[in-house]
């Protein structure tokens, strides 16, 4: 099982977060074809290396004409004419998107949760609330841009460091806020925290959702290899380096344990073989790890397919929902498992048809190195080739074991 453990070095927030994972070996390109299925317009993406304090790290942010990015201490803005969202119309922009039912389940449990903090803050219900800076545009491409790059990067876990708070105050849009501000300390109710020796703020409210969200035990370094680091600066300059540390690699612990996985089943005996095809696809999208049909035979002898899937158990509804809606049966049967998995890791193989992801996977001193196959395919269909012509193609300049 992969994980992340994000260090707080300078403070957290989502372009940071953002940055940080880009440069751990996230591919922006890839990135932005996926954000550029959100139905938001308008915006560009920049990009650059800087220096704080001596740590080189990777400063990325969105472009948004119409919405003022008027910087007081860190990411979050003061947004002069842009329009508010409700939960319900951010929740819906997710949804209509090309984001993987997993990216889509994350990215709408963050905004639910931030849902949740800003009507303990305002005593109203969620669906009462209009976000102000955390429901534009550049924070619903900072949330969904997270969970895209953790998919891309094959990580299974987030941990994360404790929480640095800053003194001073902020500048919002209501007017000057204690720091952190109200919807911010609700959400890292619970979570650790320490006095940081800056004045401003140093996690924002986008990030301090991301990292509670995905973050179950705040605060704890996990036992891990890391493989990949990365830098992500934000915009301040603070006595520390303002920057995110992202450490990527292999758990220790879950490699001594064993993996817990969800597995669901059904038996489907009056189905359309011709409609399983799509069925498997959207349970995949939902976020199984692998499905699989088998034959079977029910009572009074009837032929029958049994539909099985495996999945994280926080995925475990998304999947079964994604089995109820795409096949005939009427329920599913679920039961927790553990497995255990070989080391892994995904890394880009540049090639004549462009940066290839490749599965790299270590077995007793030995290397085992996949072509990742959504590649391939969307090579051969964008190329107009066999994909058997473009798998040994690329085949070919795989680096050996």
């Amino acid at each position: 099982m992969n994980v992340a453990y994000v260090e707080m070095i300078g403070g957290a927030s989502g372009n940071m977060l953002l940055g940080a994972l880009l440069d751990a070996g996230g591919d922006c390109e890839a990135l932005e074809a996926v954000l550029r299925t959100i139905p938001v317009a308008g915006w560009s993406i920049e990009q650059r290396r800087v220096v704080k304090r001596g740590i080189a790290a990777t400063f990325f942010d969105f472009k948004i004409p119409g919405e003022d990015h008027a910087r007081e201490d860190h990411h979050d803005h003061v947004h002069a004419h842009a329009p508010e969202r409700t939960l319900a119309d951010v929740l819906a922009t997710i949804e209509h998107s090309g984001l993987t039912q997993r990216q889509k389940a994350r990215a709408s449990a963050i905004y639910t949760r931030l849902g949740e903090a800003e009507a303990r803050v305002h005593g109203a219900s969620p669906a009462e609330i209009h976000f102000h800076e955390v429901g534009q545009v550049d924070a619903i491409l900072d949330v969904a841009g997270v969970c895209i790059l953790l998919d891309q990067l094959g990580v299974d876990e987030v941990t994360c460091s404790a929480f640095p708070i800053g003194g001073g105050a902020i500048v919002m849009q209501h007017g000057l806020y204690p720091n952190p501000p109200p919807a911010t300390a609700e959400l890292l109710r619970g979570a650790s925290t320490y006095a940081a020796p800056v004045e401003g703020e140093m996690v924002t409210t986008t990030g301090a959702a991301i990292l509670t969200t995905l973050v179950s035990a705040p605060g704890f370094r996990p036992s891990m290899r890391a493989l990949h680091i990365g830098y992500g600066a934000g915009s301040s300059d603070f006595p520390v380096p303002n920057v995110v540390r992202i450490s990527i690699g292999p758990s220790l612990e879950a490699a001594a344990a064993g993996d817990e996985i969800v597995v669901l089943e059904a038996n489907i005996d009056d189905m359309s073989p011709q409609h399983f095809e799509l069925a498997i696809e959207r349970v995949l999208a939902a976020g199984a790890h692998d499905v699989w049909l088998a034959p079977v035979t029910m009572k009074k002898s009837r032929p029958a397919i049994l539909f099985g899937a495996i999945a994280p158990p926080e995925l475990e509804t998304a999947v079964a929902r994604a089995m109820l809606l795409e096949t005939s049966t009427l329920g599913v049967r679920v039961r927790r498992e553990r497995r255990h998995v070989l080391e892994r890791r995904i890394e880009s193989l540049a090639t004549e048809f462009g940066p290839v992801r490749v599965k790299i996977a270590d077995a007793a001193g030995s290397t085992r190195r996949t072509l990742e196959y959504d590649d391939v395919v969307r090579i051969a269909r964008e190329r107009q080739l066999p994909i058997a012509e473009v798998a040994a193609r690329l085949e070919e300049v795989l680096p050996p074991p």
